[in-house]
């Protein structure tokens, strides 16, 4: 029902005797949640905007700099100001001048007042500008700024620069990849279902966010550690490892039993098997161009 026909409903409502509806519901509490749905309909229509058309706060504040100002403050910047602190005003290794975008000064100035001031009074050397670009500058810079801090703004950009041709090789030679993954048996489509920045972190450590699982009942993780108790007796247990240092462990066996000891001098003595130890053992023994190399050739199984 539209809102403004529930309205004359409870119009109706609240100016009729009161009693009972036809239906035998009291006509007080059905004005009551009329208004209570109401209220929420009003307060619904006032909440920000979420979700996939919600525009980020950050894009919205950068919004708020006129794009001609900026401009013409770049301009006026490069030409006056880049050369003792860089284009971008961020200074650094080879220049003289500080990183404008941290600078106090900048921070606390209001439409280029107190950056004119400085550099009438203060900077070496003087430097004359109009007011027109001093207002244009500051606007530049206090833009620079906003964007360095809203971090929403930044997106990941992923460019493909390894040799699949390479790749191939590594995983089938030093890599030694082939040993535990085969192209057209676990790895067949990998390309198809992960991008590169998710076929790098796979690579590297075996898996993608979210972790490895510690055997949770009652789906078990295939990359879970699994490790075997060897009891002073000579009696063993195995299982999916929960829990291991040099006081305890902890482990649930296959049948979904949680067990643990306590330990003392290694005893009782734990043999762990980790089905990502040969990706732990690559890690310092990759170079980039490995890594680069085998996400291309990984990408090429479709």
């Amino acid at each position: 029902m539209k809102p403004a026909a529930f309205v004359k409903v409870l119009m109706q409502l609240t100016t009729a005797r009161v009693g009972v509806t036809s239906s035998g519901v009291p006509r007080a509490l059905l004005v009551v949640a009329a208004m209570t749905w109401l209220v929420a309909v009003s307060l619904a229509a006032q909440a920000p905007q979420t979700g996939r058309g919600r525009v980020d706060p950050g894009v919205e504040r950068l919004r708020a700099f006129d794009p001609a100002a900026v401009e013409r403050g770049r301009s006026v910047f490069g030409e006056k100001c880049s050369a003792c602190h860089r284009a971008n005003a961020r200074g650094g290794q080879g220049f003289t001048g500080p990183d404008l975008l941290r600078s106090v000064l900048v921070l606390q100035d209001v439409n280029g007042q107190q950056i004119a001031a400085h550099l009438q009074a203060a900077h070496k050397p003087p430097i004359a500008l109009t007011a027109s670009e001093i207002s244009d500058v500051g606007t530049f810079l206090h833009r620079e700024i906003t964007y360095a801090a809203e971090r929403s703004n930044y997106q990941v950009q992923f460019a493909m620069t390894g040799n699949a041709k390479a790749g191939e090789t590594y995983f089938n030679g030093a890599g030694g990849c082939s040993r535990c993954h085969s192209p057209t048996g676990d790895l067949k489509g990998i390309g198809s279902r992960h991008d590169g920045p998710t076929l790098q972190a796979l690579i590297a450590f075996g898996v993608a966010g979210g972790g490895r699982g510690r055997g949770d009942v009652p789906a078990v993780s295939r990359t879970a550690r699994r490790a075997t108790v060897t009891l002073a007796s000579g009696e063993t247990f195995s299982g999916v490892l929960l829990r291991l240092t040099d006081f305890d462990v902890t482990i649930r066996d296959d049948g979904g039993k949680q067990l643990s000891w306590l330990r003392h001098a290694n005893v009782p003595k734990v043999q762990v098997t980790d089905p990502l130890q040969g990706h732990i053992d690559l890690l310092a023994k990759y170079k980039d161009s490995d890594i680069h190399d085998l996400t291309a050739y990984l990408t090429t199984l479709k």
